[in-house]
Parts: structure tokens; sequence; C-alpha cells
């Protein structure tokens, strides 16, 4: 079928001006033609390669929260966490898990169960007013009185939940506070 149209159109792809003989012609040539088409295919395989590393980066959470069975990779992104504190938690035995050969997989009720325990009254403490100044001692009065090194100091208030208060730039710690620490430990050694 001949065709004697004669349409002026501009190509798409260099956007200069030619005669068309069909309605349909987009190009003026077939160099312009290639280009777009390898224009399209480079273009095509770039969104497709945005929409991996978006499913890469936020996978289907929806997937994740109906599966009974997760591994640690889903978990983490499950629960917007590290995979390092989820092992962390396995090593402490604070969370169950199976292993399959190599793969570590967790129950979804037992994430949902830790996540989920209510804060004990007994194991928030009351808030302590500070005792003032005559009833507390420094750090470095503690370390001169009782010949302990900082670190050892600082490891012994924070394992017995014993509070510091600052005032200024000075820690303060309750007299009687280090004084059952370093009367204990005077009885041990009876």
């Amino acid at each position: 079928m001949s065709s004697k149209i004669e349409i002026t159109r501009i190509c798409e792809c260099c956007k200069n001006e030619f005669t068309a003989r069909t309605t349909k012609t987009l190009y003026c040539s077939l160099k312009c033609s290639s280009r777009a088409y390898k224009s399209r295919t480079r273009q095509s395989k770039i969104d497709q390669s945005n929409k991996e590393t978006e499913k890469a980066k936020n996978p289907n959470l929806e997937v994740i929260k109906t599966k009974d069975y997760i591994d640690v990779k889903m978990a983490s992104n499950l629960l917007g966490i590290s995979r390092r504190t989820i092992y962390r938690l396995i090593e402490r035995g604070e969370l169950d898990i199976a292993k399959f050969g190599t793969r570590t997989v967790l129950r979804r009720c037992d994430l949902d169960a830790f996540f989920s325990i209510p804060l004990e009254e007994s194991m928030l403490r009351p808030v302590q007013e500070f005792p003032g100044l005559e009833n507390c001692y420094t750090i470095t009065q503690i370390q001169q009185k009782f010949g302990i090194s900082p670190g050892a100091l600082y490891m012994l208030i924070q394992r017995r939940g014993i509070t510091k208060y600052s005032v200024g730039k000075f820690n303060y710690v309750a007299k009687r506070d280090i004084n059952i620490i370093f009367n204990a430990r005077e009885d041990e050694k009876d």
C-alpha cells in the first residue's frame, strides 16, 4: 500500500523538522529511531534496577507479618533494629530460635511476646532525691579512701544500680550506698 501523504512533523529524538509519509512516524531517520530505542531500553533497565533496590530496602512487611517463622534478617526489617541486636538477644537467651543447618529461624509469636512484655513495677526504680553534699562522696574521694581504680568504681556503681548525682563538674554518690558496698566487701574477706 503506497501513500502519497506528506505530513510535516518534528522528530522526537533530534527535534528537527521532517516530512513524514504516515501518521504514525515519530522519527526522521533510522539513526534517530535506533537512538530512541536504545534510550527506552536503557531507561527500562534503570527503572527495573531501581525497583529491585527499593524492594531490597523496604521488604514487604505485610508478607513478613503473615509468616509464622522468619529469619533474622526479616526480623530486623520487621522490628527496625539491627541483625546484631537480634543475635545479642539470642545469645543472652532472651529469644528462642530453631536452627536449620546454618540458618537461624525465629517464631513470630516469640518476637511479639518479647517486645510486648509490660514493665513490672518492681523493675521501675523510684526517683531518689539528692541527699545533700554533706551526705555524699565525690568519685575522687571514694577512690582515695577505698583505694579503688576509676574503672572498677564505675563498674561497681553500674552493677549495683547506685544513683550518681551531677552537681557542676563533680559526680557525687551517697555515702550510705558506698559504705554498704565496701562494708559488704570487707565482710566477704573475713
